[in-house]
């Protein structure tokens, strides 16, 4: 059902909580996860940048809606053989391989709101 006019679209995201600007900003977050502990992207997160230590696994659980799109970039540095993994139970299919290599990237977007709803964009090397 849409709405009858862009002010209630606006209301009706506010409300249910979802990002008012859909994409049209692009909100960055980083983190720095300890030893191959997960990294979480967040609800309004559109680029999530790893400086990963380990393996670290990205959780998707906050930002599960339907349409929404996630850049996850390798930053540089790291220790431990630094890797940004992802769980191919959140993929309908498989998951993204292992980002190796600072500078890399996978653009997910999950397409039915679901946990494992998420399906690859696309992927980049450094």
């Amino acid at each position: 059902m849409s709405d009858p006019t862009t002010n209630a679209a606006v209301r009706r995201r506010h409300e249910e909580g979802k990002r008012l600007a859909d994409g049209a900003v692009l909100n960055t977050a980083t983190d720095e996860p300890a030893n191959g502990a997960a990294t979480v992207v967040g609800g309004d997160t559109d680029v999530h940048v790893v400086t990963p230590d380990g393996t670290n696994t990205v959780d998707l659980s906050n930002a599960e809606e339907a349409g929404r799109e996630v850049t996850v970039v390798h930053g540089s540095g790291g220790a431990n053989t630094p890797a940004v993994a992802f769980d191919d139970a959140d993929f309908v299919g498989t998951g993204p391989a292992n980002l190796g290599s600072a500078g890399a990237t996978a653009t997910v977007q999950n397409v039915d709101g679901t946990a494992s709803g998420w399906v690859v964009v696309s992927t980049g090397s450094a």
